[in-house]
C-alpha cells in the first residue's frame, strides 16, 4: 500500500496525477477519433479501486466493461450518450447528471459535445 492510500483524505489538487492521452482503437471506432485525456490521482490495488478524471472529444466508439468492473461517474462538462450495441436503449447525460456503468456491459459510448466526468471505478477479483 503507498503512502497515498494510508492518508485518511487525499484532496486530488495535492496530487501529480497519472495522466494518460489515447484514442479508441480503430476497430472500436465509430465515428471521429476523439482524443481521450484520463488523470488518475488514487489507485489502490488491494481494494481494486481507482479515481480520477477524464476528458474527450466529440466521437464515439464501442465499448465493453469487464466482468468484474463497475465505473461510477459525474459528468462535469459537455453530453455524452450510453447505449446498446445496436444503438438502441440510449441513456443520455449532461453536466450535473450521474452515472454507472455495470459489469460485463457492452455498447456504445458516444461523445455528442466534448465532454468531462469525475469516475471511479471498481475491480474485484474473481
Amino acid at each position: 500500500m503507498t503512502e497515498q492510500n494510508k492518508q485518511a483524505a487525499i484532496h486530488f489538487s495535492h496530487v501529480l496525477p497519472a495522466v494518460t492521452v489515447a484514442h479508441p482503437d480503430e476497430d472500436k471506432r465509430i465515428k471521429g477519433n476523439p482524443e481521450r485525456t484520463a488523470r488518475e490521482y488514487f489507485a489502490n490495488e488491494l481494494h481494486g479501486v481507482r479515481a480520477g478524471t477524464w476528458s474527450a472529444d466529440e466521437g464515439s466508439y464501442r465499448i465493453a466493461l469487464d466482468e468484474n468492473k463497475h465505473e461510477f461517474f459525474h459528468i462535469i462538462s459537455g453530453r455524452v450518450t450510453i447505449s446498446a450495441p445496436d444503438g438502441s436503449q440510449p441513456v443520455r447525460y449532461a453536466a450535473g447528471d450521474t452515472g454507472v456503468i455495470t459489469p460485463g456491459f457492452k455498447g456504445i459510448f458516444e461523445i455528442e459535445e466534448a465532454a468531462s466526468k469525475f469516475w471511479v471505478v471498481t475491480e474485484r477479483v474473481l
